[in-house]
């Protein structure tokens, strides 16, 4: 008779032929047996699903099912639906090519109690191989108070990665889960509607072995302006939502991230709704933030090479 999962592993999929077996053979590999992973194709158009279902044949533990036409397209909307229909009382939210520790589902429950929302363990980077990891972050701390990480991801210094949590599913729902107008920032999205709750149980692990891995991608070094636009507007998009949520005043560094990474595609027109949106929340703004407004609008005209380097100045005086 096969257990009941107590850890469902949900994992988005659109044309991840690459790597996806590799992510599917790290569940399969793992030393607990009370999981099951739903895996929500987004359309896929390569042998994705073929993949899926070969895993599928071969444990049962493996579900695949495909977003309905009544939900967007994304990976956000996947995510979504695959927590629905979720059975286990635990959430872990993988990307298609993330893998995971052979132990990692047996040590993440081994070290939780009964009633938690949202546990964090430590994640590592890779390119190639898991044995060359380091640590996505040098941020997680078990001594940080609730409001100490919220402010960390506000000022967008990201803590830890998607695949580090562990979720309550009840929690995740009340939160609303992931936001489908998002397809950038909505990891981030996610935590700091997470941690603006005051009543979250919030574990966080001190031990520093690896139980995830995240496979660093090449989008940030081999993107084009147009995709560099969308980012920008993504990031605007997220900086307004903040915004209605009252907590934009504390998002300074995630500003800054915008104006100093996307300054090639950034526009006067731009600036000026930036400076608009921040000098609307009453708030003091810091030198550095006054400085990059002032800055910007008048260098949005000179060459690219002098804008960065000046924005890219005042981003690490503000970072120190």
């Amino acid at each position: 008779m096969q257990t009941e999962p107590k850890v469902s592993v949900v994992i988005p999929c659109f044309n991840n032929s690459d790597h996806l077996a590799e992510t599917l053979d790290s569940l399969l590999n793992q030393d607990y047996e009370a999981w099951e992973c739903i895996i929500v194709d987004d359309g896929s158009t390569d042998s994705t699903i073929e993949i899926a279902k070969n895993f599928e044949k071969q444990d049962g533990r493996f579900r695949i099912i495909n977003r309905t036409e009544t939900l967007p397209k994304g990976a956000n909307s996947c995510r979504n639906l695959g927590a629905k229909l979720a059975k286990g009382e635990l959430l872990l939210f993988l990307d298609a090519d993330d893998l995971l520790s052979n132990n990692c589902l047996s040590y993440r429950t081994s070290q939780i109690g009964e009633q938690i929302d949202l546990a964090v363990f430590h994640t590592g980077n890779f390119t190639v191989s898991t044995e060359e990891s380091t640590a996505f972050s040098n941020l997680l701390n078990p001594s940080f108070s609730r409001v100490e990480y919220l402010d960390l991801f506000l000022d967008y210094q990201i803590p830890w990665h998607t695949s580090s949590g562990l979720w309550g599913k009840d929690f995740f729902t009340q939160i609303g889960g992931f936001d489908m107008d998002l397809q950038r920032f909505q990891d981030v999205d996610l935590h700091i509607r997470a941690l603006n709750s005051e009543k979250i149980r919030l574990w966080v692990d001190g031990n520093d072995n690896f139980t995830s891995f995240y496979r660093k991608s090449t989008f940030h070094t081999h993107i084009s302006l147009e995709r560099r636009r969308f980012v920008l507007d993504q990031g605007i998009l997220f900086l307004k939502k903040l915004k209605s949520e009252g907590v934009l005043s504390r998002a300074q560094g995630l500003l800054l991230y915008l104006m100093f990474r996307f300054e090639e595609v950034l526009k006067g027109n731009d600036v000026k709704h930036l400076r608009n949106l921040f000098e609307g929340t009453n708030e003091i703004l810091p030198v550095e933030v006054k400085m990059m407004f002032s800055l910007e609008g008048k260098l949005i005209k000179s060459p690219s090479r002098i804008r960065k380097v000046l924005s890219f100045g005042i981003y690490k005086l503000y970072k120190k």
